[in-house]
């Protein structure tokens, strides 16, 4: 298949409607938010909610025959589909802890012999396997479950080949030990996320290579997604960029704070001679390394709700990057 046949030459014909969409439900956005925001019962949580929401509707948008505009006041559409969305999540999360039980007692019987106990070692196994983080998981299952060679394994999970064997050794090293890191990722320690900031606002890009995982992945939350600390390269370098373009502010600088038990870096910017938040950073870390970094900057109703519970300004920021 050549790139022009390629599914994905149609990025840059979607790339002018996703924006468009982005800009005409701007005004829907906070209200959108909170509701989330009370749905999942946190402001970055219901940003996640927020986002899955977008996508769901715009991708519907595309595939009903039916004329949305005329069926549907927007509000109503987004707000009932980030709930089903939600309700979806719940359910199947509970679905999962059900069959993977359901396997624990079933494997563990067979090879103890002892139905009773068996189950009730399988059933710490599978929770176990549960708890692991996303990537540890997934690279497990592909690889002993899939039988999935390290190099088919990297491809899907669109990583190199080192970042896939760090991420079993970890996952087996866990399992093997009876530990996982808990399904809510716990916080990172504050030492590591001081060493992020320190190395952040020095512009230090080897320091920060030292920090982060082989399997790093940075996401800019309602953006793009980098995996690997070269793809991620450019974003680490334009944290210190200024352009003159309207809203993107100048004289970048980060500070500690701790928001529900959890470290989180603040950025904050000068814009028209008025200084405010203009983004978050929430770091995920495994074996003192960081492993995943979420960048909420064009976030405006999250960035609002945290600045507000932490006493701060928030920049007025748009719902995405400019072109």
């Amino acid at each position: 298949m050549s790139e022009s046949e390629s599914p994905f030459a149609v990025q840059k014909d979607v790339r002018a409607p996703w924006r468009r969409y982005l800009d005409e439900l701007a005004p829907l956005r906070p209200e959108l938010h909170r509701f989330c925001a009370r749905l999942t019962g946190s402001a970055f949580e219901g940003e996640d909610l927020v986002q899955e929401a977008l996508l769901r509707v715009f991708g519907q948008l595309g595939k009903l025959d039916a004329d949305v505009a005329k069926l549907e006041h927007p509000r109503a559409y987004l707000v009932r589909t980030a709930t089903r969305i939600w309700i979806d999540a719940q359910r199947r999360r509970g679905r999962e802890q059900e069959i993977l039980a359901e396997e624990a007692r079933q494997e563990a019987a067979a090879r103890s012999g002892d139905p009773a106990r068996g189950a009730e070692l399988r059933d710490a196994a599978a929770g176990l396997l549960g708890q692991l983080a996303p990537r540890e998981r997934a690279a497990l299952v592909m690889k002993d479950v899939l039988d999935l060679s390290l190099e088919q394994t990297a491809e899907v999970l669109h990583t190199t080949v080192p970042a896939v064997k760090s991420a079993l050794q970890r996952g087996r090293g866990r399992l093997a030990a009876g530990e996982g890191s808990a399904a809510a990722v716990p916080a990172p320690s504050r030492a590591l996320v001081e060493r992020f900031l320190a190395a952040l606002a020095r512009n230090d890009l080897a320091e920060l290579a030292s920090i982060c995982s082989a399997d790093l992945g940075v996401e800019l939350v309602g953006g793009a997604e980098l995996d690997g600390f070269e793809r991620a390269r450019p974003f680490f370098a334009h944290a210190h960029l200024v352009l003159p373009i309207p809203g993107f502010g100048t004289d970048p600088r980060w500070e500690l704070a701790e928001l529900s038990g959890e470290p989180i870096v603040l950025g904050f910017r000068k814009l028209d001679g008025f200084e405010g938040l203009n983004e978050i950073h929430r770091i995920q870390e495994s074996d003192g390394k960081i492993v995943r970094i979420r960048c909420y900057c064009f976030c405006p109703d999250t960035l609002r709700a945290v600045a507000a519970e932490l006493g701060i300004a928030a920049l007025r920021k748009p719902y995405r990057s400019p072109p």
